[in-house]
């Protein structure tokens, strides 16, 4: 049994938590009964979210007990399908057995027996769904035995919100091998009165063919709509042998729901009555499989379906004329037939267009894109493909990308006075984009502004894999339409199938999530969800409010993100004309506010924002791909001070667009009004607009120097020292100019880890604590400024080469070097640090210093820049600081840059480089045996091409990360 436990208890459930659902199995939680017990309703938090389930709980003195629990959980454990109940965790505590599924909430399918409500073609949909679930059952691919349920009746089949049928209770089930006719002889009944084989019950031998027998009688009650016993004054009724003995007698309507009569196709209701009554059958050998029981059930629905839509259409006398008027002859011989066509859909127009209609009549337009395109003007939009399913004549799609193109549409044969969707279809090119979010900006003609569509792929994807896009509504005044659109890039390629006119189908009538109403009712546009979880999945991706003038999403911890357009906030000067730039991936029709260099005020007002969180006010601005830009921003809030920020980095997982984090405060979940004012500056800026982000934490990762370990208390052992010094470190040793003596490895460490000069005094050659190679190169060896003559070298008593490097009137100096094989451990990961000292005035070092590698060609995976600080950067002003703020820490707003940092020896240290030791063997090296010298070549210049006058620098050190 311990094991048996192992194998299931992912799928256990505290009893606390299983009592505080039912609110300690409150009577009015029930919400049926069974052989096994009650069961109770109540909301559970699982592995896919809170939601409502159905509680089995076991009562002893019903009859069953531990072997059908265990029975069950083992069953809906391994046995998962669609149309079987799902089995979502038990609790076996305290004397306490409980079984969770998932909440069917319509309940069981008995109830439903005698209400009219449940029409014939939903009743057959609900049989045909039991039916797949028991075939799945009886007919097993190698995945698992056959089972037998053993007790299939209506109380037994459960229905969903959207009725679709699945088969329950498994506690009495057996499982055989399906390599054979599985039978059993079993010494007690089991299933339930007037359900049971009757062969069965005289001979006790089980087979698949007596689940066959109990759901031809559930077939039955379907049929003629009431169980088939009755209890009356302690006595039994079954109606199973007279509902046989009709059907033999051809006297079938006397015993069918009346109520249902005028809905039954009569081809629909003989293939359902004649597979029911052949699970009847008395010997087992004629009775049916389920697959065929599947098939015939499958054929009455689609029969049924079928009649269920030409009663509903409304054909006016004029489709015969446009059915005239097809591209190839319709062939029919009634008006249910050519109703049928042009349900199914017609091609008229030279077989550039398919008009069908819907179960209203009203007309449906879908226009092959071939017929939109002025081929003269779009040489680019080329057919691609030829896809079956397009729904669209021709079959093919033009590929639409990079550039926009203008589609001229033309509609002829609408219904007028009705509303109409104009919707665009397409596919992605690229199979991976598919559940990528998009934006498709188009205009309409007649209309200025630019329209920006996001395209959700939860929610505008179709089954059958293509997008549908709605572009338009209209209300249509005549049969014909005549629209121009025209499109710009777009980020995705698409492959353009098509526009068509679908009748406006009214809004479903959505949940209201109190949390997000605000949100849904200012959506610019239509928000399509079933659940809460649907509904956080688009505003994960973000949605417009407002008319496009802003933007909301939620980040990955469900905290509001809020990003205001440039248009929206922007305050007009009396003195110049707002310009934009059209952009394929802003997310504002406005596009990129362009500030040509010159001061710009804002006003932003926000009242979206999540309460007790620390949020970041961002300026977002497209710019060069990288991940950090230069701005140089100099802003203020108005009546405060003057800050300044110089750099913006790049926002996840987009390689266009940067933001510069200007301010930090923590929200009250009240309104949020900010005038923020900015000053001239050096860049032409392109401003997306501002966002309030949640504040992500970034640990402090500032650097330390390597401590060596303390010699006199560390092992004696020789092999710990043969570890840790590799014989190429003696022949290191007599390469310098001093003369060391030592005895035993552990004195070789010891002048290893304090280092000694190499190359003429040009070169410091160290070990760190772990024994790998260290190294520093002088400034003479590896730093140089562009022109000699604006630096000078001064002797030094401070710096272990005894000269520096003073630059005097530059803003860039060039770091190079080449670093061999054996000066480095292999397998290493190395950092190059600047070491260095600023001079009294640092007001020109306040901005970061630009690091370009010059290296870092176009097949290289290093970064070509980056930047680095050689004093500490601006802080963040904080809003309204108070207690709940923590400290600043400046790799919140720098994350990804080099802050320096202050060295034992009095110097100052910032990383300006890194490689790893696997360098030195190039590919191509790697092949012959061959090792390589790496190369440093590095341009650190000032972005702001200030002079960086007397700044000291004693050279580059390497060491180990």
């Amino acid at each position: 049994m311990a094991s048996f436990m192992k194998d299931f208890e992912h799928l256990e459930i505290q009893l606390e938590d299983i009592k505080s659902a039912t609110n300690n199995f409150d009577e009015s939680k029930v919400i049926g009964t069974g052989g096994f017990g009650k069961v109770y309703a109540g909301e559970l938090s699982l592995t896919k979210g809170r939601g409502i389930v159905a509680l089995k709980r076991l009562d002893r003195k019903h009859g069953q007990g531990d072997p059908q629990f265990w029975k069950e959980i083992m069953m809906l454990s391994r046995y998962t399908h669609e149309n079987l109940i799902s089995l979502l965790g038990f609790c076996n505590k305290e004397g306490e057995m409980i079984l969770v599924y998932e909440h069917a909430s319509r309940g069981s399918l008995d109830r439903y027996l005698k209400h009219a409500t449940l029409t014939w073609t939903e009743r057959i949909k609900i049989c045909l769904d039991a039916a797949k679930g028991l075939s799945f059952l009886h007919d097993p691919n190698e995945s698992h035995q056959r089972v037998l349920h053993c007790d299939v009746k209506s109380a037994n089949i459960l229905l969903d919100d959207n009725l679709n049928a699945k088969v329950s209770d498994f506690g009495l089930s057996k499982m055989g091998s399906a390599e054979k006719q599985f039978s059993v002889m079993i010494t007690d009944a089991v299933g339930t009165h007037g359900y049971c084989d009757p062969v069965y019950m005289e001979t006790y031998q089980l087979t698949k063919e007596s689940d066959v027998y109990s759901f031809g009688v559930v077939l039955f009650e379907v049929m003629c709509g009431q169980q088939c016993v009755e209890y009356s004054n302690g006595r039994v009724k079954c109606f199973v042998p007279f509902w046989k003995k009709n059907y033999e007698e051809n006297k079938l309507d006397e015993i069918i729901f009346k109520d249902l009569k005028q809905q039954m196709n009569q081809s629909a209701l003989e293939t359902f009555a004649s597979i029911a009554y052949q699970c009847l059958k008395r010997l087992r050998e004629e009775r049916p499989s389920m697959s065929l029981i599947v098939e015939k059930l499958k054929d009455a629905f689609e029969v049924q379906e079928r009649h269920d839509i030409i009663s509903k259409l409304q054909l006016p006398n004029e489709y015969e004329e446009i059915a005239l008027s097809a591209t190839s002859p319709l062939m029919y011989t009634s008006i249910d037939e050519l109703k049928w066509l042009f349900y199914k859909g017609v091609r008229v127009n030279k077989d550039k267009t398919l008009l069908s209609i819907n179960e209203k009549g009203e007309h449906i337009e879908k226009i092959y894109i071939d017929a939109c395109l002025d081929k003269s003007k779009h040489i680019w939009m080329y057919p691609f493909g030829n896809f079956v399913n397009s729904r669209f004549p021709g079959g093919q799609c033009y590929e639409y990308g990079r550039d926009g193109f203008k589609a001229h549409v033309r509609a002829e044969y609408l219904t007028p006075h009705i509303s109409y969707t104009v919707n665009l279809a397409f596919r992605y090119k690229r199979e991976y984009e598919v559940n990528s979010y998009n934006h498709l900006r188009y205009k309409i003609d007649g209309e200025d502004e630019t329209k920006v569509f996001i395209i959700y792929p939860s929610i505008h994807v179709r089954e059958d894999g293509w997008f549908i896009v709605p572009l338009y509504h209209f209300t249509s005044q005549h049969k014909t339409a005549d629209l121009h659109f025209e499109f710009e890039c777009c980020e995705k390629e698409l492959l353009v199938a098509g526009i068509e006119f679908q009748p406006f189908e009214e809004k479903v009538q959505l949940q209201v999530f109190q949390e997000y109403q605000h949100i849904v009712e200012v959506a610019s546009q239509s928000l399509f969800y079933t659940s809460l979880d649907e509904l956080k999945q688009i505003l994960s991706k973000g949605v417009h409010l407002n008319g496009y003038k802003m933007w909301f999403s939620l980040n990955e911890k469900g905290e509001h993100c809020h990003m205001i357009s440039m248009k929206h906030c922007l305050i007009p000067s009396e003195n110049s004309t707002p310009r934009y730039e059209s952009n394929s991936c802003s997310r504002f029709p406005a596009g990129l506010y362009q500030t040509d260099n010159k001061g710009f005020k804002t006003h932003l007002k926000s009242q979206l924002l999540s309460p007790s969180i620390t949020y970041v006010v961002n300026l977002v601005c497209c710019g060069a791909s990288g991940e950090q830009v230069y701005v140089d921003l100099k802003y203020r809030l108005r009546g405060e001070t003057t800050s300044t920020v110089y750099l913006a980095n790049r926002i996840k997982y987009d390689n266009m667009y940067h933001m510069a984090e200007l301010y930090q405060f923590t929200s009250d979940g009240g309104i949020v009004d900010l005038e923020i004012d900015f000053d001239d500056h050096g860049t032409n800026l392109r401003v997306e607009g501002i966002l309030f982000q949640p504040l992500e934490k970034v640990e402090d990762q500032l650097l330390e120097d390597d401590k060596v370990e303390d010699i006199e208390t560390i092992s004696d052992s020789d092999i710990y020292w043969e570890q840790k010094i590799p014989n190429d470190y003696e022949e290191i040793l007599k390469l310098s100019r001093d003369s060391f003596e030592w005895k035993t490895k552990k004195e070789l460490y010891s002048i290893l880890c304090k280092g000694f000069l190499l190359d003429n005094g040009q070169k410091w050659f160290s070990v760190d604590k772990n024994g790998k190679k260290c190294q520093m190169l002088s400034a003479r060896a590896a730093a140089s400024v562009i022109d000699k003559n604006n630096s000078n070298w001064e002797s030094s008593n401070e710096s272990r080469f005894g000269e520096v490097l003073v630059i005097t009137r530059s803003n860039k100096f060039i770091i190079q070097g080449s670093i061999e094989p054996q000066e480095v451990s292999p397998e290493t990961a190395y950092a190059a640090y600047l070491v260095f000292k600023l001079p009294q005035d640092q007001s020109a070092f306040e901005a970061p210093i630009e690091v370009n590698d010059e290296n870092a060609g176009f097949f290289s995976t290093r970064r070509y820049k980056w930047f680095i600080y050689l004093v500490s950067p601006p802080h963040t002003p904080i809003i309204g600081q108070n207690c709940d703020v923590k400290t600043y820490n400046p790799l919140n707003r720098y994350k990804g840059n080099a802050i320096w940092h202050q060295r034992s020896d009095g110097w100052m240290e910032v990383q300006v480089w890194n490689f790893h030791s696997s360098e030195t063997k190039g590919w191509l090296n790697f092949l012959i045996g061959n090792t390589k010298p790496i190369s440093m070549h590095l341009k650190l210049q000032h972005p702001g091409e200030r002079n960086l006058k007397g700044l000291m620098v004693q050279g580059i050190e390497i060491r180990p990360i």
